[in-house]
């Protein structure tokens, strides 16, 4: 599985200054089958946070889920779970470059 970002642009390119300071964090959360859409939706709302995978485990009608936030909304996105799936499980919450490393990508932590 390959990670990658890429933006069309026609003129000069500006970084903002919140954008440089921002530190990427992964959160694994599993919940039932039936309610990941939901959850889905409640994170839409969180500001740069986002679904990297939505893995199905079948046998047991549950779905995992890898949010990549910024560490400055781990905290609204764990309520969002709690609120919108009170029987969903919370699990490793890591930086981003251990979420690359767990997914043999760790020459890729280093440009970025």
């Amino acid at each position: 599985m390959a990670y990658a970002a890429y933006r069309e642009s026609f003129g000069p390119v500006t970084v903002r200054p919140e954008a440089q300071k921002t530190v990427w964090m992964v959160l694994d959360v599993t919940v039932p089958s039936c309610d990941a859409a939901t959850l889905r939706c409640a994170l839409a709302t969180c500001p740069q946070t986002g679904v990297l995978r939505c893995i199905p485990k079948l046998d047991e009608h549950q779905v995992r889920l890898e949010i990549r936030l910024p560490q400055a909304m781990v905290s609204e996105v764990m309520h969002q779970v709690m609120c919108c799936v009170p029987g969903g499980e919370i699990g490793h919450l890591m930086p981003w470059r251990h979420h690359l490393q767990r997914h043999n990508l760790a020459d890729a932590a280093h440009g970025h």
